[in-house]
């Protein structure tokens, strides 16, 4: 994709994803719902469970957009949905998931991604500016701080702050105004498709997919199997590149 990768070579600032890309599960989400489908008796491999999982988060944006479902939990109505873009019951599902996260309590935990504050670190002596963009509670900053992430970022957008949420093109946008960029130099970097991806490319950002089960779903969009990758992407901010023009915004 050659169009891609002119457009990467004029990147000034890194915008990331934290759930699947900074931080996971001390077992990601994707071995628990594995296990809960097990339980379940409804073993699948991972490319038909993974897609049900992007289905249902489609189905999840349209249904948040109404009166109906716009008050229900978000976790519940995903599980809703999922179950349902399985084929299986939701009180099935759900009480297979939480069997798993009972036998496993540390699957609740909050665990950094391999490497990810060095990946950082160096993206950040390479001279791009680096934030967070997540549909997260107000909490995001101290939970990151908590994990020694905090310092790296030059702003920390959580969704339940800005009062927008991925894939609304307004959860990009007024972060990448904020902090004084434009979207044709800035790249997004998360692991939903239906959320990130999209929702980031709509904005006019320019988005890779983090794809840890090597799927390779969707050959849209430049995909690395791990932040690390980032590093053999992104060489270096260009001074020969027009920088941003725009100061930040308090």
């Amino acid at each position: 994709m050659s169009g891609t990768g002119n457009q990467l070579q004029k990147i000034k600032a890194i915008m990331f994803d934290v759930g699947g890309t900074l931080l996971e599960g001390a077992m990601p989400w994707h071995e628990v719902y594995r296990q809960a489908l097990v339980l379940a008796r409804h073993e699948l491999d991972a490319v038909p469970m993974v897609r049900a999982y992007e289905d249902a988060l489609a189905r999840l944006v349209v249904a948040r957009k109404t009166p109906a479902t716009a008050i229900m939990e978000p976790r519940r109505l995903l599980h809703e949905l999922y179950a349902e873009c399985l084929g299986i019951s939701y009180a099935l599902f759900q009480s297979a998931v939480d069997e798993v996260l009972y036998d496993f309590p540390a699957a609740r935990q909050l665990v950094c991604v391999d490497r990810v504050a060095e990946v950082l670190a160096e993206l950040k002596s390479r001279g791009y500016r680096l934030g967070v963009i997540s549909n997260w509670s107000p909490d995001l900053a101290s939970t990151l701080e908590k994990f020694g992430l905090k310092q790296y970022f030059s702003g920390i957008y959580a969704s339940q702050i800005m009062g927008y949420s991925k894939p609304d093109p307004a959860a990009f946008l007024v972060p990448v105004d904020r902090m004084g960029l434009t979207p044709g130099v800035t790249a997004y970097v998360g692991d939903l498709y239906p959320i990130d991806i999209i929702g980031s490319r709509e904005a006019g950002l320019t988005p890779l997919m983090v794809d840890p089960l090597k799927l390779g779903l969707h050959s849209d969009v430049p995909t690395i199997e791990h932040v690390s990758q980032l590093l053999q992407t992104f060489r270096g901010v260009s001074d020969s590149e027009e920088t941003m023009a725009r100061r930040p915004r308090a």
